[in-house]
């Protein structure tokens, strides 16, 4: 990863942070669409960009741009983003999508400097560290998800619930992994929607 020039800030830049993290297709329009609905309801957006500008259009071509990414040095851009927000003095979140719930939960384990909210889609894995100061955990999921498994989801649940964190999960009954990305092999515009209006009434200013 580069430096901070991998990051791009939308929005205002006095309102509270979401830390906004890309799936493994990259920042697709899906991505920027979902960007421009948190601006539009107040807060700021910090979008990393964990592939150097490429993006894919199939799961073949993700897949392949996913294990190419360099996952340490991706963790070190997130982190200094994190030290970033925290240096603010002001609370933030985290959201991601797939991949990149997976990589948001890593950012609660660092206590005062984590996020205090996180909203996961279809994604995401327990707080790996003692210091978790992450207040809400919100997960968006769907049943029989081959990329992240009711097990995978219960140790999410659990280990968030025993750092005392109030978590949220919603349910999207006949909707497959990747709903809510427009262009996306599975999007579900009905019930894209209905996680869209969750995300703003929990992350709304």
């Amino acid at each position: 990863m580069g430096p901070e020039s991998d990051v791009e800030v939308i929005g205002d830049p006095a309102q509270p942070a979401v830390l906004l993290l890309h799936p493994w297709w990259g920042i697709t329009p899906a991505v920027r669409w979902w960007a421009e609905q948190l601006v539009g309801a107040g807060r700021r957006v910090l979008l990393p960009d964990l592939y150097g500008g490429r993006t894919a259009d199939t799961i073949d071509g993700a897949e392949a741009l996913a294990d190419a990414m360099d996952h340490a040095a991706a963790l070190r851009l997130l982190e200094r983003c994190a030290e970033q927000l925290a240096s603010e003095g002001q609370a933030w979140a985290a959201m991601g999508f797939s991949q990149g719930a997976f990589l948001a939960c890593h950012l609660a384990s660092r206590g005062a400097a984590g996020p205090r909210e996180l909203v996961l889609f279809y994604g995401g894995q327990p707080p790996e560290g003692d210091d978790v100061q992450t207040k809400i955990v919100e997960l968006h999921v769907v049943a029989d998800d081959e990329y992240f498994t009711e097990e995978e989801l219960t140790a999410t649940e659990v280990g968030f619930r025993s750092h005392g964190a109030v978590v949220e999960t919603c349910r999207y009954e006949g909707s497959r992994h990747w709903f809510a990305e427009r262009d996306s092999p599975a999007f579900d515009e009905e019930a894209a929607g209905l996680s869209l209006s969750r995300v703003l009434a929990r992350l709304g200013v």
